[in-house]
This record gives C-alpha cells, sequence and structure tokens, in this order.
C-alpha cells in the first residue's frame, strides 16, 4: 500500500519548498504530510491506505463530524507509515530481508488459519476496494516487521511456568460464568445488494416470525415452511451447541440476553435477520491445564511481544527527527 518515497535531503527540501510555491506546485508535486529523516510520506498514499476505512464514514453525519472522523482515520495510517518506515529501516540494518515466497507462505498460513484459501482472501479483500498487489505488500511489511521483532526483542520475553499457571486459574474463573446454549432459528435471508425497502421488508417478515413463536406457534415448523437457511431448514432450524464465539458477535449478544426457550427480536447477521430461541444451556467445562498450555503460551508470547512492539517503536522514534503536517491538511469537502 506504499509508494516510492525520495530518500535524498535536496529532493525532500524541493519537494517541501515547491509544496508551499503555490497552487501551480500543489498540481506538480503531491502533498507532503509527513517527514521521517529524509523519507517523505504523500497524503495520497495515507488516503490509498486509509481507503477500506475512509469509505466506511457515513455519508450522512455532519460535515464536521465527517471530517474528525476522516482525520482521525488519517492520523491512524500515517502512524502506520511511520512505524513501517521505521521497522524497514532496521531490517536493513540488520540484513533482512522477504522474499515473494515468504509473503505467499505468510498469506497461506493465515488463510488456513479462517479456514479460507488464498484466493478467498483475495476475492473478499477486492470487494472491500483492496487490491491483490496492496494487500501483498502490506503482508511483506508484517512479515518483515515480525522478522524484526524476533530478532531484537523475543529475547525480552520470559514466560515462565507460574505465568503460564496464573493464566489458566484466571480462564478457569472466567469460564464459570461462560456457558454453552443450544438453539434453534428461523433465518430471513437478505442479499448484499438488497436495497434499503427489502431490508426492512425481510425484517418484518422476521418480526412476524418472532411475534408467531411468542404467541405458541411452533418454532420448528414455521423453520421448515420459512426459513432461508437450507442446512438447518429440515431439522426444523435446529443448530445444536454454539461453543462461545461461533457466531457473528450481534447474534451471539442477543442469545446471551436469552432466558430459556426465550425468543429474540430480529437479529441483523451477515445472511440477514435472524429470528433465534434458546433450548438450553450447558455450564461451560474448562479443560484440563496440559491440553491448553501450549495455546496458553502462545498467547502469553503473542501479548508481550505486542507490548516489546511498543517499547521498541518508542525507542526507534526516538532516534529520528519526525516533522508531521497532516494537520495542515484541511478535509475536503463532501
Amino acid at each position: 500500500m506504499t509508494r516510492t518515497v525520495m530518500r535524498s535531503g535536496w529532493l525532500v527540501g524541493l519537494a517541501l519548498h515547491l509544496a508551499g510555491a503555490g497552487a501551480w506546485a500543489d498540481e506538480v508535486l503531491e502533498r507532503v504530510v509527513c517527514v521521517v529523516d529524509d523519507d517523505a510520506i504523500f497524503l495520497s498514499e495515507l488516503e490509498r491506505r486509509a481507503r477500506p476505512f475512509l469509505v466506511g464514514i457515513p455519508a450522512g453525519i455532519p460535515p464536521r463530524a465527517h471530517a474528525a472522523q476522516r482525520a482521525e482515520v488519517l492520523r491512524t495510517a500515517l502512524d502506520q507509515r511511520i512505524d513501517e518506515l521505521l521497522f524497514r529501516r532496521a531490517a536493513t540494518r540488520a540484513h533482512l530481508t522477504v522474499t515473494e515466497a515468504d509473503v505467499d507462505e505468510f498469506i497461506g498460513r493465515l488463510a488456513s488459519e479462517r479456514g479460507a484459501t488464498p484466493e478467498q482472501v483475495y476475492a473478499a479483500l477486492q470487494r472491500e476496494g483492496v487490491s491483490r498487489a496492496e494487500y501483498r505488500t502490506y503482508m511483506e511489511s508484517e512479515l518483515l516487521q515480525l522478522r524484526v521483532l524476533q530478532l531484537r526483542v523475543r529475547g525480552r520475553i520470559n514466560v515462565t511456568e507460574a505465568d503460564l499457571q496464573q493464566a489458566y486459574r484466571r480462564a478457569v474463573r472466567e469460564a464459570a460464568h461462560r456457558t454453552v446454549p443450544t438453539v434453534a432459528h428461523v433465518l430471513i435471508a437478505v442479499a448484499e445488494d438488497a436495497t434499503p425497502a427489502q431490508v426492512e421488508a425481510a425484517r418484518q417478515r422476521a418480526e412476524r416470525v418472532a411475534q408467531l413463536v411468542r404467541a405458541g406457534e411452533d418454532l420448528r415448523s414455521l423453520a421448515r415452511q420459512m426459513s432461508d437457511d437450507a442446512e438447518s431448514r429440515e431439522n426444523g432450524g435446529a443448530l445444536g451447541e454454539l461453543p462461545p464465539g461461533s457466531l457473528p458477535e450481534a447474534l451471539d449478544e442477543a442469545i446471551a440476553l436469552l432466558a430459556l426457550g426465550g425468543v429474540t427480536d430480529p437479529v441483523r447477521g451477515p445472511a440477514g435477520w435472524h429470528v433465534i430461541r434458546l433450548a438450553s444451556r450447558r455450564a461451560l467445562e474448562p479443560p484440563p491445564f496440559v491440553s491448553v498450555r501450549e495455546r496458553l503460551y502462545a498467547a502469553l508470547v503473542n501479548r508481550e511481544m505486542l507490548r516489546q512492539r511498543g517499547i521498541y517503536l518508542r525507542e526507534l522514534r526516538r532516534t529520528v527527527s519526525i516533522d508531521n503536517r497532516l494537520a495542515d491538511f484541511p478535509a475536503p469537502e463532501h
């Protein structure tokens, strides 16, 4: 998601001089929003990096709120770009590199962990406006950062057996308040390209289902007649036991509020509107320590790695000059 930046001090100085020379210069040269030593960061690259988040800002909100949200998105993108520059410098000093094959393997492993293929990941990102090349550039940067961190801060991390036991006891305490629900549902599907009127019509159908169930109608019968979930429809909408986190957050939250036998109002999920009935709850039994030890260890190492990453970046930032000019560029009218 980056562009080639000017690395020569005199070129950056020339860019900054011309950028302030008037409207003509703004047309010739891109706007420099930050300079890290002699590396220039341009407004266009920030906007390109932040595009998926910028398009998510609601169009109908007041101009001042829109400008504030846009500024926050760009500030985050700028911080990430500065971090990326600092990590690349550290990688160069340490003679660390990342090949195309490394990126392929990294993306393949991440996709597999999510039950997908790299091509499915690329396709999903394309729908969000992120190209294959942009994603690969981003992942190359992430992998390079990981290698720098492994070299520079991994040795600072020491997870002891006492740390693991403490984390396990904390997980057991948290598990005492968690349950595994058994639920059934009726799904009224909403197409990805549905109009607002179609979304509302589907919601009203789902509302009618909820009213019928609360009036005594059998949800299983209604599911066979009305549900758009082909997998559960013939089973009367039964989804069985659903471990925590197996559903989208909105559905999990709605189920958590139900009493036994209770029915939700229509809840919007990725596929449409759900009406859900809670059949039972089972206490979640914590697994034995030995079966989760490795996962606990990985989680503690990752948490400490994030903390050490922040410390390392603060150390790197103290070694460079950062001229942040992002606040000088007002948001465009929309």
